[in-house]
């Protein structure tokens, strides 16, 4: 007798996980996947019961897993059947069960769609199911505005893509040719650098599998067919803890809205928050030494301690911090407070990727002050410091390690010389103990 049991993989981590089945039967066990996944949130699981739970939005998913509940006791009995004289081995099962799941698919799909999809009309699909909370991050939070504004951009790099090849291109086309053929145009025909072409080419991707789960293409796309991201650590600039202070004593504002963008980025600085955030500082709850945000980005929860710069700042201001200016003007006046300072007036090298090439060039560090400075400059001044890196990344947000450490932009010889302070702290300690013991 079958013992069919739908289980989630890593239930115990919040978000959309894969069903998967456990099938029993006379001491074999074979686990088999319906290709169907299920956020946390709406799947039941306690002592000895694991099913989606019984809500609406539920109904149809319900319905796939007694279908394939169904298909797999079909499918053993015809097997066993055949096998009259042996154990139906759990590959055997797998195989057989697979076989069918996919041929079903495949019926599926060409029944449904002799309409064949635009790959641009699907993409304004995705995006409209991400702005109306359809479709949810693996979290199964909404996506942000950034986010779905990088879809946006991306279906209008393919439009101007498919445009300059005279042709639409449909779901039902999408191969390898047309993929390699995509990234080209992003990276050489456009000579994006790497990170460019790499979230464009992400989203691409990302394009693909919702297609997938709407059943409008299959699995062996996205199999035989690979959307390769590229990324690099890119050069970029920080402000050491001097410069921050040099910034604070600029007086000789044009207008005030220079010092709202100087006093705006400098919490920034000591805080460690995305220009999302500390443009939206009034939001957050500020209570005794701390500062509470919800991040806008991730919607994670962060708390700030309130440095005596930041405390500065907030006393300038009894009503509460001034309106930020959008970000492309806020970066624009935060070049012209730049130039106010010397050590920024000098040159940097900044080398990005193109068409697999490395391109350098020389710009004054001033030119490169852009609203996100300010939290690369909180985690590298920390890190100089020595602060552990998960206590600053628990003021950051950051989940990795590996992406925290993409912010820390300190030169060779700033960690060559905080090596040699570390050996001279530790020599010295040597010294002590021998001191002691003499």
């Amino acid at each position: 007798m079958l013992k069919i049991h739908f289980l989630l993989r890593q239930p115990q981590k919040k978000g959309i996980k894969a069903i998967y089945a456990t099938v029993r039967y006379k001491s074999q066990t074979a686990i088999l996947y319906p290709g169907i996944s299920i956020h946390t949130d709406v799947w039941l699981r306690k002592k000895s019961v694991n099913k989606p739970k019984d809500i609406p939005e539920n109904y149809h998913l319900k319905d796939k897993l007694h279908d394939f509940e169904k298909l797999i006791q079909q499918t053993y009995m015809e097997l066993q059947a055949k096998c009259t004289n042996s154990i139906v081995s759990p590959n055997l099962l797998k195989k057989a069960v697979y076989a069918k799941h996919l041929t079903g698919e495949v019926n599926d799909a060409l029944a449904d769609k002799d309409k064949r999809i635009l790959i641009t009309d699907f993409f304004q699909t995705m995006i409209d199911d991400s702005k109306n909370k359809k479709r949810l991050s693996q979290e199964g939070k909404a996506l942000t505005s950034s986010t779905i504004s990088t879809y946006e951009t991306t279906k209008k790099h393919f439009i101007e893509f498919q445009n300059k090849q005279r042709r639409k291109y449909y779901l039902s086309d999408i191969d390898q040719k047309l993929i390699d053929g995509f990234t080209h145009y992003l990276s050489v025909e456009l000579k994006m650098a790497s990170n460019g072409s790499g979230k464009y080419m992400k989203n691409f991707r990302s394009m693909m599998n919702y297609a997938r789960k709407m059943k409008l293409i299959g699995a062996d796309m996205l199999i035989d067919n690979k959307v390769k991201v590229t990324q690099e650590t890119t050069d970029s600039i920080y402000l050491s803890m001097s410069d921050i202070a040099d910034m604070m004593a600029i007086q000789d504002f044009e207008t005030p809205l220079y010092e709202t963008v100087r006093d705006l980025f400098v919490v920034g600085c000591m805080t460690g928050l995305r220009f999302s955030d500390y443009s939206t500082l009034f939001l957050a709850r500020f209570e005794e030494c701390f500062i509470y945000k919800t991040m806008i980005k991730t919607q994670g929860k962060v708390v700030i301690p309130i440095h005596s710069i930041v405390k500065q700042i907030l006393a300038k201001y009894p009503n509460g911090l001034p309106a930020c200016p959008p970000n492309q003007v806020f970066n624009r006046y935060l070049k012209e407070i730049g130039k106010k300072l010397p050590q920024l007036n000098t040159d940097f090298e900044k080398t990005l990727t193109r068409s697999g090439v490395p391109d350098s060039h020389v710009y004054k560090k001033y030119d490169l002050l852009v609203s996100h400075t300010a939290r690369r400059s909180f985690a590298t001044n920390e890190y100089l410091n020595c602060t552990p890196t998960v206590t600053i990344m628990a003021i950051t947000g950051h989940k990795t390690e590996k992406s925290f450490l993409a912010y820390i932009k300190a030169e060779p010889l700033q960690h060559a010389m905080l090596m040699m302070d570390r050996w001279d702290k530790g020599d010295k300690l040597i010294r002590n103990d021998e001191d002691r013991a003499a």
